[in-house]
């Protein structure tokens, strides 16, 4: 058996290539299918299958893409009614490639469609080895079942039950996720990106619920917001994501002809570094720093339908980007802003700018008065230590919190970076505020410079 977990960050997924013989089979892979082509030549093997183990809804799937490259048959649970072409298979059952067996466990519960897949090596015996266990049984974590509202009491217990067919499984049995720390589809993930079923049954927090109220309690309460992108995502993987190269051409644009684009309605997307965004940066733009959570982000505030044109910090930056974004579903990226911002900035062309602050001097301002300080972390960091006298305003969220505020007085705004805080002063900027001020380091650097945090509190 030949095998290998692929990771991807941003959105923290694991992919994987096992095979056996001249065959492999790649599981849960994303759009840019590259790295799995790669271990394939590798391996000295032909991809011949592709397995779903549910309808992802962080990212678009690249199922579509691999089997129109190699002619892989994809495999998906046949509770997702999937609408491309694939093989469905029920509760229980299997296929073979070379001499791996594969055995479909219906396991719904973080979506209604979840599945895993038990492997058994067939050159080593009958046992099963391993469990491809998407989003199910994380390490550390389980998926979280609160993505359809109206389904999630009913999804909370189906998922329960899902938990006690897995714990049935023997002890060494491998357990390779979806996800690792980072994604937002848990709660508590691990870094570990894998694990064994033994391992998990005693220390994996959501398996030692011996009652199935307790456990709905426990996966109902303060899980974290879910992006936007959530929403689309499983649709689209259902109907099969468009192909890479049937996607907009995305082009150089000079500054003259990406001007009349803007004044067109076309959306900017700066993804240079949170200060080089400060400095200049075309008004109205997205901040969304490639160096932060790109991926997440951008597919969690900008509209899939809107034309992007994409400011990078280099031109080189241009397919590591555009893949990022593929990957949440924004697929019509344009062009990108020939000679980057400088060249924008040479035309004579309007620029905008965000003012920073150093924390001495917001520690300096919070004891000479009542500035509107904005903490954009989330609300379980906020609830961990913050900044006393800030007020929490999760990033997404300012779309609407906004206005709550009068757009002429200053704005402070801070994360545990910069990064997120940036793009949330981007959204104000966007909504009329004239003076939005970001804390450069955030609570980062109030903390390395000694200054107090404080723990809970009202919101």
């Amino acid at each position: 058996m030949q095998f290998a977990q692929i990771y991807t960050p941003g959105i923290a997924q694991c992919s994987y290539v096992i095979g056996s013989g001249d065959k492999c089979a790649v599981v849960d892979p994303v759009r840019n299918i590259e790295p799995y082509l790669k271990q394939a030549r590798a391996f000295n093997m032909r991809i011949v299958a592709v397995l779903e183990t549910h309808l992802h809804a962080d990212f678009l799937s690249g199922h579509m893409e691999l089997a129109e490259k190699t002619g892989a048959r994809i495999y998906a649970p046949e509770i997702a009614g999937c609408s491309f072409p694939h093989k469905a298979l029920a509760d229980g059952e299997e296929f073979q490639v070379e001499n791996l067996r594969f055995k479909l466990l219906e396991t719904p519960g973080h979506t209604p469609d979840c599945a895993v897949y038990i492997v058994t090596d067939l050159e080593r015996g009958e046992e099963p080895v391993l469990a491809f266990t998407g989003d199910t049984l994380l390490v550390g974590d389980v998926g979280r079942p609160d993505l359809f509202p109206s389904k999630e009491e009913e999804l909370a217990e189906a998922l329960y039950h899902s938990l006690l067919r897995l714990k049935e499984l023997p002890d060494h049995v491998e357990v390779y996720p979806a996800h690792g720390m980072g994604s937002l589809c848990g709660r508590a993930l691990s870094a570990k990106l894998w694990s064994t079923i033994g391992t998990e049954r005693r220390f994996n927090y959501a398996l030692q619920h011996p009652s199935l109220a307790g456990f709905k309690k426990d996966l109902l309460t303060d899980m974290p917001s879910a992006p936007d992108h959530f929403a689309r995502c499983s649709e689209i993987n259902r109907q099969g994501p468009d192909l890479i190269k049937d996607l907009v051409k995305t082009r150089p644009l000079k500054a003259g002809e990406a001007a009349e684009a803007v004044k067109g309605g076309m959306t900017v997307l700066d993804t240079r570094p949170y200060l080089s965004f400060a400095a200049a940066h075309i008004p109205g733009a997205y901040s969304i720093s490639q160096y932060g959570n790109l991926a997440t982000f951008a597919g969690w505030v900008i509209p899939p339908e809107e034309e992007l044109l994409l400011v990078l910090e280099q031109e080189s930056q241009l397919q590591k980007v555009k893949s990022t974004l593929y990957n949440v579903g924004l697929d019509r990226i344009v062009g990108y802003l020939e000679g980057n911002q400088e060249g924008w900035i040479n035309q004579g062309l309007p620029v905008d700018h965000v003012e920073t602050l150093p924390v001495s001097r917001l520690r300096r301002w919070l004891e000479e008065g009542s500035p509107l300080v904005l903490d954009t972390r989330a609300k379980g960091e906020w609830q961990k230590e913050h900044i006393k006298g800030t007020t929490l305003a999760p990033t997404p969220d300012i779309r609407e919190l906004y206005k709550k505020w009068d757009a002429g007085t200053p704005v402070v705004v801070l994360c545990n970076t910069s990064n997120r805080s940036m793009t949330a002063a981007s959204l104000l900027k966007q909504r009329g505020f004239k003076r939005v001020i970001n804390v450069v380091g955030g609570t980062t650097a109030w903390s390395a410079a000694g200054y107090p945090m404080e723990p809970g509190g009202e919101e």
